[in-house]
């Protein structure tokens, strides 16, 4: 797959979960004082990382089983009481509800407002966020935390959860532009693989030192560690 010019973009898309919102900082005190409470002697950031493995393999699983979309929430909440199962952790239903809102901090990873903000300043980017999220969580979440996009986009809308191609596709046609006009930016190489496959560019931020890996070879259409590099390059095109 050719890599897409990034001259011609007009709009940007940011994936919210690990690519703007920070997990660990905004799940790992929650879960440490819990799983302390329970005697469980294992990494409260390791728990988190395991449930958002757990979150996004049911959600790829519910894409495919062909029904209406299960809501994010509800997948949240599921995946994280049978991953306490799994690692044998004593819990309740209120337990779960309280570690997922009254337990947790959002936090936005450092770069994000300051280097969304010099992007928004250029004038000529639609911005968004565009996530497997509720659309009423994730609005609630950008008003919130104050992220500078102008809108948000949920697979809610689309009916499907990334990398399905239709949630994509969904957004090119919210944002009133083709494809390869339209730069998704997310932490994670699975997400850049479908917003390339279903037509548009996609840029990497490689916050976890993790190689950009898709099976026939192609990269995306840009890699950089963090926002403040992808704002240095779209600055300059």
């Amino acid at each position: 797959m050719q890599k897409i010019p990034l001259g011609p973009v007009r709009a940007i898309t940011f994936d919210m979960y690990g690519t703007l919102l920070d997990l660990a900082a905004s799940f790992a005190a929650g879960f440490d004082e819990f799983l302390k409470a329970k005697g469980y002697p294992g990494s409260a950031g390791d728990v988190v990382q395991a449930w958002e493995a757990a979150y996004l393999h049911e959600s790829n699983v519910d894409s495919l089983l062909g029904r209406p979309r299960t809501p994010f929430e509800t997948v949240r909440r599921v995946t994280l009481s049978q991953l306490f199962f799994k690692l044998k952790i004593a819990h309740t239903k209120d337990d779960i509800e309280q570690l997922v809102t009254t337990k947790a901090t959002p936090t936005l990873f450092p770069d994000v407002k300051e280097h969304l903000t010099r992007l928004q300043g250029l004038g000529k980017y639609q911005m968004a966020v565009l996530s497997n999220g509720d659309l009423e969580s994730l609005d609630r979440a950008v008003s919130g935390l104050g992220i500078p996009v102008g809108r948000a986009i949920s697979a809610e809308q689309a009916g499907y959860y990334k990398p399905h191609a239709g949630v994509y596709q969904h957004a090119v046609k919210e944002l009133g532009l083709p494809g390869e006009q339209v730069l998704h930016v997310a932490a994670h190489a699975w997400d850049i693989r479908g917003a390339r496959a279903a037509g548009m560019a996609g840029a990497y931020i490689n916050r976890y030192g993790i190689p950009y890996i898709d099976a026939d070879g192609s990269q995306a259409d840009l890699e950089v560690p963090g926002l403040a590099e992808l704002a240095d390059r779209l600055t300059q095109t």
